[in-house]
C-alpha cells in the first residue's frame, strides 16, 4: 500500500479534522479562522480542471510485480533473502520495462538500499520517461527511466547532491501535462518540501514553503500547467489544499479539507479507491 493510502485509512479512523496553515507565504502561520468555513463548503472536488492521470495497472505473481500501461510494461523481479525481517526478506533484483520493441533493464544491486516493492508507475505524457516509486525499508524512492536511452535519473540522490537534508522519501508527485517535468514532495516524517524537476536542464524548482508541512500525499497539475495544487497536512491529521503559481513563484492555502473529501481528492491521483 503506498504512504498517501496509509495515510487516509489513518484519517478515515479519526474525527472530525481542524486545521492551522498560514495565508501568504513569508508570513506566520494562520489560526484555523483565517480560512473560513465557508470555503470548506463552497469549494469542492473539480476533476475538470486538472490534467488526467493515465494510471497503470498492477499484477502480481509468485516472483513478479507487474504494472501494465497502455503501451508500456515493467516487470519487476523479485528474491527472497535468508536471515532478515518479514517485511523485508523479498526484494527487488531487477527490473525490465518494455514500449513496443524497446526493452530497457534496471539492476537494483548496486543500490545502496534494497527495493522492496513498486508502489507506482507513471509516464509521462511525452511518453519518453518513466516514473518509478519504489518502497524501501525506510521511505520511498522515485527513479526516472528515459525510455528512449535507458538512462535512469535517482531523484532521492539528486536532491542530496543539491543539498537538501532529510531526504527520506519522495511520498507524491505527477508529471506536469505539457512539458517533462514532476512535481514531487520529499522528506522525512516531520517535513514534507514541495519541488519540480526539469528533466531536460536536469534543475529542481523548490517551492516556497506556505507554513511547517508535515507530510504531502497528493500532488496535482492544473491543465494549463502553470498551477500546481498539493494538499498537506499541519498540524498532524489536518490538511490544507495549497495552490502555487509558477508564473509569480507564490503558495496561498485555498482550503480546509476534511478526511472525507480527501478520500474524493484521492480519486483524481493514480491510486483510485475502490
Amino acid at each position: 500500500m503506498n504512504n498517501a493510502a496509509i495515510w487516509l485509512s489513518t484519517l478515515l479512523l479519526l474525527g472530525v479534522l481542524t486545521t492551522t496553515t498560514s495565508s501568504v507565504v513569508g508570513a506566520k502561520p494562520a489560526t484555523p479562522e483565517r480560512i473560513s468555513q465557508h470555503s470548506v463548503d463552497a469549494t469542492s472536488v473539480t476533476p475538470s480542471i486538472y490534467s488526467s492521470i493515465k494510471p497503470f495497472k498492477r499484477n502480481n505473481s509468485t516472483n513478479k510485480i507487474i504494472w501494465k500501461g497502455e503501451n508500456i510494461t515493467l516487470t519487476a523481479t523479485t528474491v527472497k533473502l535468508e536471515g532478515k525481517p518479514t517485511f523485508e526478506e523479498t526484494v527487488i533484483q531487477s527490473i525490465v520495462v518494455t514500449k513496443g520493441s524497446q526493452k530497457r533493464t534496471i539492476e537494483t544491486s548496486d543500490l545502496e538500499d534494497n527495493w522492496l516493492d513498486i508502489t507506482s508507475v507513471v509516464a509521462s505524457n511525452s511518453n519518453t520517461w518513466l516514473a518509478i516509486n519504489a518502497k524501501r525499508s525506510a521511505g520511498n524512492t522515485l527513479m526516472l527511466l528515459n525510455l528512449q536511452t535507458g538512462e535512469v535519473t535517482e531523484l532521492n540522490d539528486r536532491l542530496k547532491k543539491a543539498g537538501k537534508k532529510n531526504v527520506e522519501t519522495i511520498a507524491a508527485y505527477n508529471w506536469a501535462p505539457n512539458e517533462d517535468q514532476i512535481a514531487l514532495s520529499y522528506g522525512d516524517p516531520a517535513k514534507s518540501s514541495i519541488a519540480i524537476y526539469d528533466v531536460q536542464n536536469e534543475s529542481f524548482i523548490y517551492l516556497p514553503r506556505a507554513t511547517n508541512y508535515i507530510s504531502t500525499n497528493l500532488i496535482l497539475w492544473q491543465k494549463n500547467g502553470k498551477i500546481l495544487d498539493y494538499i498537506s497536512e499541519y498540524p498532524s491529521d489536518q490538511m490544507i489544499l495549497y495552490r502555487y503559481s509558477i508564473k509569480n513563484n507564490k503558495v496561498k492555502p485555498v482550503k480546509k479539507i476534511s478526511r472525507n473529501e480527501f478520500a474524493e481528492w484521492f480519486k483524481l491521483d493514480k491510486y483510485p479507491i475502490h
